[in-house]
């Protein structure tokens, strides 16, 4: 324990717990990173055959533009997983660093 250290060392048993943890963690978001950026890729995919110049334009009124905010809204799905996938990884690293 260092001088700016408010709470002391984790044990050998509690980084092997909080590894498991974090390893488990880390399937768990990558897997909703993967499926949210599949479907934020394939919403963004529909949209392009409504945009100006292309064939279903005419239909961009009554259609094309709600897949506007079917994008937005797995952008914001797509960040919020791929974020939590990030901060299980960082976990899972610090505390791989407290073992060695």
């Amino acid at each position: 324990m260092t001088l700016f250290d408010s709470e002391p060392a984790l044990s050998k048993e509690e980084i092997v717990e909080v590894t498991q943890y974090a390893g488990k963690r880390i399937a768990l978001w990558r897997k909703r990173s993967i499926y949210s950026t599949v479907a934020l890729l394939l919403s963004c995919a529909l949209v392009y055959p409504f945009l100006e110049g292309h064939t279903l334009h005419s239909y961009w009124e009554s259609f094309g533009k709600y897949l506007i905010f079917i994008s937005m809204a797995l952008l914001v799905v797509w960040v919020n997983c791929a974020g939590l996938w990030w901060s299980a990884w960082q976990a899972l690293r610090d505390a791989e660093k407290g073992r060695a």
